[in-house]
């Protein structure tokens, strides 16, 4: 009998982790709303069905990675979401970054129906996905892991932070922090460079060769400067940014150069680039500065 896993959330991460399983013999039951991703998604091998709650009904495990708090709570807890579709065995493993309050509660319903819950948010973009290297952030029993790994191991490895839901969340918002201020730190770097009469290219070679440099910093500097994808689309960092200034607002703690991360991401998307690549937050500095 063929191995089977549901995901819900084909995009830019979700589409490439279909074919992943497809690839590792896994029946892949999946539901979009748009025409094209469909046709995608029916084109690679996946089985679409017509709700999330047909995915339940087809598979024990369901990968959710769509983008933001609203469409993980609608697809587990709305109309013909998951839970209508909810049987003895179901596991959810939430991939999303959001919230960690949101996860906590959308675990809590999925508990009150006899679903098990694994927190997973994941770093890395759709090559890792495709090489199966994401770095998986996962918290849960760890019985319920251990259940998961055959799963989980298809696409990254797997980093167990504990035991209690939202705490796969709360390192992840972290992660993003760095993220999001290395981000505007590596469009300042190129502006610089540029204003300089430097190459932005051999600044940028040289930086990212030095302790100045890191795996973001020579991918995301290489995005720029050849206008190549980056990890992560603008619409996406804007919401993680704005989740960790969120968070550190309850906390009463201040984070400077988060806040100020946080203006290049929301200029751009008053600018109308929310559905462009990372890549694209470039074009505000450009913008603010050309003559």
């Amino acid at each position: 009998m063929a191995k089977k896993i549901g995901i819900i959330g084909l995009g830019r991460c979700g589409m490439p982790a279909a074919e992943k399983y497809i690839e590792n013999g896994y029946q892949v039951f999946g539901y979009a709303r748009r025409p094209e991703v469909i046709k995608k998604f029916q084109e690679i091998g996946g089985i679409h069905v017509e709700n999330p709650a047909a995915v339940a009904q087809n598979v024990e495990t369901i990968i959710i990675m769509v983008l933001n708090d609203p469409q993980v709570i609608e697809v587990i807890t709305g109309p013909n979401g998951i839970l209508d579709g909810t049987h003895e065995g179901l596991k959810v493993i939430a991939m999303s970054t959001i919230r960690r309050e949101n996860q906590e509660w959308v675990a809590q319903k999925c508990e009150e129906k006899g679903v098990q819950f694994i927190d997973c948010p994941f770093t890395g973009g759709p090559a890792r996905v495709k090489a199966g290297t994401l770095t998986l952030i996962v918290a849960g029993p760890t019985p319920l892991v251990e259940t998961c790994r055959p799963i989980l191991e298809v696409i990254g490895k797997i980093h167990h932070v504990g035991e209690k839901i939202g705490m796969g969340q709360s390192v992840k918002h972290c992660n993003q922090l760095l993220v999001c201020v290395t981000h505007a730190a590596v469009m300042e770097v190129i502006l610089l460079a540029r204003k300089l009469d430097l190459d932005p290219n051999l600044v940028c070679d040289i930086v990212g060769r030095g302790i100045g440099g890191s795996d973001y910093f020579r991918l995301l500097s290489k995005s720029i400067l050849e206008h190549i994808p980056s990890p992560g689309g603008l619409g996406q960092l804007a919401k993680d940014i704005g989740i960790v200034i969120n968070t550190a607002h309850n906390l009463r703690i201040p984070l400077y150069t988060a806040t100020s991360a946080y203006q290049y991401f929301m200029a751009a998307i008053s600018m109308g680039l929310e559905n462009m690549d990372g890549a694209d937050t470039m074009r505000v500095l450009e913008r603010l500065t050309e003559p």
